[in-house]
């Protein structure tokens, strides 16, 4: 029924069942009661990662370098800006700053380049930092979570990013990201977020060790919160 949401053993069976045009068929008839009609929109943003260092050592990830590789590094103040300037002229909207959980970067760190970013670039949405940096940054500074995203949403920071949510799941987030945040840290993350007026995305890395009942879980998680 596309006026209520599936339970889970619905949304199993409909994940064992149904080929992927007749999902889509299904998904579009639920968001047609949500926000009807057939126009749809995009953004024109970009992803610069501001650092490679990461000290979470997730199994899946190519991208990373520990804290003192020859192949580290943190990209400067005015080439942040640099890069979002071009996003601007190029048509954009937004960037997402994402890196690592880089164990030199502090709240201060990321104030100075929000408040740094809305001075340069004044019309760009800054849609960065996924819930395990700010759950990293909080222990950098021995901080609670909501008092992080006050402090970096009253520098600049538009919304949060849904990386790191992986399937939320501890069992399988144990296997594959045993250095990020748990689940519930990562749903506590967004929950203050909003509580604080601001926007939040979801995402989902889906096709690692994780089960039908697991993605089914993540899902309902998201939708709960």
């Amino acid at each position: 029924d596309a006026r209520v949401g599936a339970g889970d053993e619905e949304a199993l069976a409909l994940l064992r069942s149904a080929d992927l045009l007749t999902l889509g068929e299904l998904a579009d008839a639920r968001r047609q009661v949500a926000v009807p009609g057939r126009r749809v929109t995009y953004i024109v943003d970009r992803n610069i990662n501001y650092t490679n260092v990461c000290v979470s050592g997730c199994r899946f990830c190519a991208f990373y370098r520990s804290p003192g590789s020859p192949d580290a590094y943190v990209l400067s103040m005015e080439e942040i800006v640099r890069k979002a300037r071009e996003t601007v002229e190029m048509g954009g909207t937004g960037v997402m700053l994402q890196g690592g959980l880089h164990p030199d970067l502090d709240v201060t760190y990321f104030e100075n380049l929000f408040r740094t970013l809305k001075r340069e670039v004044p019309d760009l949405d800054i849609h960065s930092l996924s819930p395990p940096e700010i759950v990293f940054m909080a222990r950098l500074g021995h901080l609670h979570v909501r008092d992080v995203l006050e402090r970096l949403r009253d520098a600049g920071l538009d919304s949060l990013p849904g990386g790191g949510a992986e399937i939320l799941v501890d069992r399988v987030r144990r296997e594959v990201a045993p250095g990020k945040a748990t689940a519930d840290e990562w749903v506590e993350v967004m929950r203050q977020a909003h509580l604080l007026g601001m926007g939040t995305t979801a995402t989902m890395m889906f096709g690692s060790v994780e089960t039908l009942e697991d993605r089914v879980e993540h899902l309902r998680r998201v939708r709960e919160l």
